[in-house]
């Protein structure tokens, strides 16, 4: 499945794990930590999947599937936990969300994950925080 796929994993779940640690303060944050450390534990599960060491043997149509719906997953749980890390509005925040958006954005390519609302959200956010 290959490294670059286990990277991408590894980049969503830094993102979640370190913006709740960062900004678990927020409220706005606060009311997304639930969610996101939920998703970034669903990653372990993708993260074996894509590294093949799921330790049993699956049909490959149901791994692409489940490493699709868990990518799917991720990207549509990191982007309202992103808009909620904006809303903090220091430079250091904007800072974590325009990094955000990149793994974000970079998940949604890899995986072909593209869709009129995630790319508005995108679009959406990256303005919100390129002052």
């Amino acid at each position: 499945m290959g490294v670059d796929r286990a990277l991408s994993v590894v980049a969503l779940q830094a993102l979640l794990m370190n913006g709740v640690r960062n900004y678990r303060a927020d409220a706005a944050v606060a009311a997304q930590i639930e969610r996101a450390l939920a998703t970034a534990a669903s990653l372990d599960y993708v993260l074996m999947l894509a590294t093949d060491s799921a330790g049993t043997r699956l049909p490959a149509d149901d791994v692409r599937r489940a490493i699709r719906d868990g990518f799917a997953r991720a990207v549509d749980d990191a982007l309202p936990f992103l808009r909620a890390v904006a809303q903090v509005d220091d430079a250091a925040a904007r800072s974590f969300v325009r990094e955000g958006l990149r793994i974000v954005r970079s998940a949604i390519e890899a995986e072909a994950l593209a869709d009129d609302d995630r790319t508005f959200a995108l679009i959406a956010l990256a303005a919100d925080v390129c002052r």
